[in-house]
């Protein structure tokens, strides 16, 4: 018999060691159906945010975070009301207001250009009119990109009854949704009667099938790195005396380069992740011991992707640094034989690479909603799923 959602929960400023139900920790838990392997990976990364509040490890997060189980499995929840200028992992206002005005630079034509930022205008009232930031994120990392295990529709179905239950006011959200990886997840949630909103495009590799290694601009790339005077530094020889290096170079790539809504990471944040694993780190040491140079990976069920990336971005670009990271990740997928997803953004840079594109989505729970809250979120469903895919396909986005 499917047991009914169960959430985990515990509040700020309390460790996972302390307080009320401390002997109820999910990383200790061992009984039936409680064992899950992905678990106490989930847990580790989970429980300090729930601990000291996600904004202490992730700067421009505002968000309350929670555990829940669906079956087996733990997942991490995220629960939001306005949050504005939160980062996109949690605002869907920030993912199809704020993200998409700055994304607009990426476009050629001045006409194009004035014609959704116009259509962008419109929206803004009306998303924060309909409460689109009122929501419960399911299975949230608040990373750029979410991995999923497998998780059967009989737990959905389960999960989505607790939520509501326990969030009746919310709308419940999977970010991170594509049909390459989660085909079968998207058909179950559908016929549940959730809905897709299209996001952004991004790029796969298939490391089980490594073809792409012998593409000309990967060739060259790995070239590259052989030849560099710097060296390759493993996820064991990354000291802690590194984290704040490796918070200056993955924000002087993602969020003075690229965009202030891409999540911000703390030392903290860093250390955790090091230490227990749940990234892994690798980076390019110069001859002085300084990084110049840093990837991080997070994997789950098959899958790698790279959320943490950061270079000196004052050296030359014939350094050829982020080529070089590019390759460690690309290399790796090949060596371990498991697809690479490498997110959004550098449409180019993927494509002649070998990247091969998928529409990525989030599937939102609306049934339970106000009428006009409902509209809201259809309408936007439908204007991107009928204006938004054809320009991302075609602009190449």
């Amino acid at each position: 018999m499917t047991q009914p959602a169960e959430f985990i929960e515990r509040q700020a400023g309390q460790t996972p060691q302390s307080g009320a139900g401390a002997g109820d920790s999910p990383s200790n838990e061992t009984g039936p159906g409680k064992n899950h392997p992905a678990n106490a990976m989930t847990a580790a990364y989970t429980e300090p945010l729930i601990g000291k509040g996600a904004d202490a490890y992730i700067r421009n997060v505002r968000t309350k975070v929670e555990l829940v189980r669906a079956g087996e499995q733990l997942l991490p929840v995220t629960v939001n009301e306005t949050e504005y200028d939160s980062s996109y992992v949690c605002s869907p206002y920030s993912t199809y207001v704020s993200y998409a005005l700055e994304e607009l630079v990426l476009f050629k034509s001045e006409l194009l250009k004035g014609v959704l930022r116009g259509v962008i205008g419109i929206l803004s009232p009306l998303l924060k009119s309909a409460r689109i930031n009122r929501n419960v994120h399911v299975n949230n990392w608040l990373l750029s990109t979410n991995l999923y295990e497998e998780l059967p529709k009989e737990d959905v179905r389960v999960l989505t009854a607790g939520l509501l239950e326990r969030f009746p006011s919310h709308a419940v959200i999977f970010r991170s949704l594509n049909e390459v990886t989660n085909l079968q997840l998207m058909k179950d949630l559908t016929g549940l009667g959730w809905i897709l909103v299209p996001s952004r495009q991004v790029y796969f590799f298939e490391g089980r099938e490594p073809d792409y290694l012998h593409k000309p601009n990967n060739v060259w790339d790995q070239k590259l790195l052989r030849r560099s005077p710097l060296r390759i530094v493993e996820h064991e020889e990354i000291e802690p005396s590194d984290y704040p290096r490796i918070v200056e170079l993955y924000e002087d790539l993602y969020i003075r380069k690229y965009s202030r809504l891409n999540p911000r990471f703390t030392e903290a944040y860093i250390a955790n992740c090091h230490r227990h694993g749940l990234l892994r780190i690798r980076g390019l040491r110069d001859s002085s011991g300084v990084l110049q140079g840093v990837i991080g990976c997070f994997d789950k069920a098959g899958v790698i992707t790279a959320p943490l990336v950061g270079y000196n971005t004052a050296l030359p670009q014939k350094e050829g640094l982020y080529r070089m990271l590019m390759s460690l990740v690309l290399t790796r997928a090949a060596e371990e034989r498991k697809l690479l997803h490498l997110s959004s953004g550098a449409a180019h840079f993927k494509r002649i690479r070998g990247g091969r594109p998928a529409i990525e989505y989030s599937a939102v729970y609306i049934r339970h909603l106000p009428l006009r809250r409902r509209a809201v979120w259809l309408g936007l469903s439908h204007l991107l799923n009928g204006v938004g895919v054809p320009v991302m396909r075609k602009y190449r986005l």
